[in-house]
């Protein structure tokens, strides 16, 4: 059998681009070291703004109407979807998921999983759970291992450790979680053997307040708009309602909610260097393979970015991109849209009528404020029609039982996503 490295693919909730590729956001010395020695991506766009499909595109290389999972229930994977932790398995890999939140194994996530250990939200990083799964690390997992660790630390109620929650470690509370956790990883960097290949991503992004006081005054405005909203009172989008309100991710597919961080690390394999061509997350796990030098026949929409980290390919990636599920429920107000190059973000509603589409010129327009779909009619029809040859409109998950529905629904609202 090939010598194969161990893989650690680190997945942070709600971890925005921005916090870790701008200076002094957040103080990450260890997130620095592997980013300085590593190839980083600056332009990464998640699937949607939502976890639980993004995991599934993250999983399986596949658009979330691809692989079934387009919200946090509902629906599970597609049985015949095949996940990239089946292929690594069968190539002998021992494969283990360390997540939390919203990714079940009722969804159908941990196929392919050796080990699929679900974790509640209290067992952090930072309590005693982290210290075990360091001790795991160092000797349980059986060698060579595929790690897949959700972190949940900076999804609401953000954690900060004591020690950290002082300005210069951030002026938000995002920021101070953020450095937070990059201590951690320091720890748990310090166990790892050195040819280690090491990932770190985020599954979507985040909208933030900057005070308790900003947030909860956001909080009380955006109960009385969703109150007010079944009497369709409101003549613009939901999303574009409560876009300056909100606080979290899931209502739309701006760049705030779907641009990530990503980092490639290995000294032996990958070359330190950046690149600003943009990429999706149904990316990663083909690279993932080029990388481990495995073979597979399955195909997918995602491709290797190898050639871009070798210095061979320069072009970007169209990115759809989706808003389906929990926090926008009715089908009217799903988004869908699609990022190119750079350059351009569509977004349509699809089951709408008199929807004002929205075009954003990203260089110009990097915060998405300027919506001037309506002076470039072309760009917008060329869009539209990409984005109608996915045929995104079909469900292909599998329905979830009752019982299976139930013990989801009952952790989505421990979790505070339905009432």
């Amino acid at each position: 059998m090939k010598n194969l490295k161990n893989i650690l693919f680190i997945v942070i909730d709600c971890l925005r681009a921005d916090y870790i590729y701008e200076a002094n956001k957040s103080h990450i010395p260890n997130i620095n070291e592997i980013k300085k020695n590593g190839f980083s991506f600056l332009n990464t766009i998640a699937t949607t703004s939502t976890t639980t499909p993004s995991f599934s595109s993250l999983l399986t290389g596949l658009y979330p109407f691809e692989s079934g999972v387009r919200s946090h229930s509902g629906y599970a994977l597609n049985k015949n979807v095949i996940t990239y932790p089946e292929i690594l398995k069968k190539n002998g890999y021992h494969t283990y998921a360390e997540v939390t939140g919203p990714v079940r194994q009722e969804i159908g996530l941990d196929k392919g999983f050796d080990e699929f250990n679900y974790r509640n939200r209290d067992k952090t990083i930072h309590t005693e759970w982290g210290k075990f799964l360091i001790k795991k690390f160092e000797s349980d997992y059986k060698k060579p291992w595929f790690v897949l660790l959700h972190i949940w630390a900076l999804h609401e109620p953000r954690i900060v450790l004591n020690q950290l929650n002082y300005e210069k470690y951030g002026k938000t509370k995002y920021a101070r979680a953020i450095s937070s956790i990059d201590k951690y990883l320091g720890e748990l960097f310090n166990v790892l053997r050195d040819d280690t290949i090491i990932l770190l991503t985020g599954d979507h992004g985040e909208q933030i307040s900057r005070s308790r006081i900003e947030r909860k005054a956001k909080n009380i405005i955006e109960k009385c708009v969703k109150s007010l909203k079944k009497y369709n009172i409101f003549k613009i989008p939901y999303s574009k309602i409560i876009r300056p309100i909100h606080v979290g991710h899931g209502y739309s597919i701006y760049d705030v909610l779907v641009k990530v961080p990503l980092i490639f690390y290995n000294k032996e394999i990958i070359p330190n260097n950046k690149s600003n061509v943009q990429i999706r997350h149904i990316d990663i796990f083909p690279t993932i393979l080029d990388l481990v030098n495995i073979k597979t026949d399955n195909e997918v929409t995602g491709k290797t970015v190898m050639p871009i980290i070798e210095g061979k390919e320069f072009s970007h990636r169209d990115a759809y991109l989706e808003a389906v599920g929990i926090n926008i429920p009715k089908k009217e107000d799903w988004l869908v849209g699609l990022r190119v190059a750079n350059k351009y973000k569509y977004i349509m509603s699809p089951f709408k009528k008199n929807f004002k589409e929205e075009l954003y010129l990203l260089e110009k327009d990097p915060f998405e404020k300027r919506n001037v779909a309506p002076n470039y009619p072309q760009l917008i029809e060329k869009f539209k029609k990409k984005i109608e040859k996915l045929k995104f409109k079909e469900f292909v998950g599998e329905r979830l039982k009752k019982e299976e529905q139930d013990k989801i629904i009952d952790r989505l609202r421990a979790l505070g996503y339905v009432d």
